[in-house]
């Protein structure tokens, strides 16, 4: 990763803020872990690259993104969850464009890639949709972490829904649990989620991601 100045201007093409850092990536670098989104085990669940808080580890915002390999360019449409909506092409690993990402200068980012699930999920959720995901998210962290991830890492058992910053309020459930909404998240432990229940969420996430116990 590159962090570029704040002056920089790519190609001649896209001039960035002031207010601004724009960070450099090597496609074929992000390649690495996009591959792991089309093979088998976990229909249900991608792995998408996030512009991370070095000191708070909160998801910094995406003001921009594109991508460029000479007189080429393409900018990207970035999500309200944040995540880098980058192609997954075996040509462009080939042709290897620079990725380009801005973000707010007053915060020092990283690139990090999460888990997530990769349907559309609505202000509905079932216990065994939830249930159903958990082994899938395990079979890619396992993928991502090599052969033996399995060895050291607790398995899921859980999720963490993520919601818009002006989503307040909590989950709840059929079976009259309430599930509170903290720092824009709600965590849904399945170990206290009956296998008929269904969860009411005030507005559909933004995006859902794993949840481990932190004790293994």
């Amino acid at each position: 990763m590159k962090k570029l100045a704040s002056v920089l201007v790519v190609l001649g093409m896209v001039s960035v803020p002031a207010s601004a850092d724009t960070y450099r990536f090597s496609y074929s670098k992000l390649f690495t872990q996009l591959k792991h989104n089309v093979e088998e085990g976990h229909p249900d669940i991608g792995v998408a690259y996030f512009m991370v808080s070095a000191e708070s580890g909160e998801v910094c915002p995406i003001s921009r993104a594109w991508m460029s390999k000479e007189e080429h360019y393409e900018a990207f449409d970035v999500p309200a969850s944040q995540a880098l909506p980058l192609p997954l092409d075996n040509q462009l690993r080939k042709v290897n464009p620079d990725v380009f990402v801005e973000t707010p200068a007053d915060r020092n980012c990283d690139i990090s890639f999460q888990v997530l699930v990769d349907q559309p999920v609505g202000k509905k959720l079932t216990s065994q949709q939830i249930k159903s995901w958990l082994p899938q998210m395990d079979t890619m962290m396992e993928n991502l972490g090599g052969m033996f991830a399995s060895w050291f890492m607790p398995k899921t058992q859980g999720v963490v829904l993520h919601f818009s910053p002006s989503v307040t309020g909590a989950v709840t459930s059929s079976e009259g649990k309430k599930y509170p909404i903290d720092a824009h998240q709600a965590i849904i432990d399945v170990n206290h989620l009956g296998d008929s229940a269904t969860l009411t969420l005030p507005e559909a996430p933004i995006k859902v991601s794993p949840w481990l116990p932190k004790n293994g």
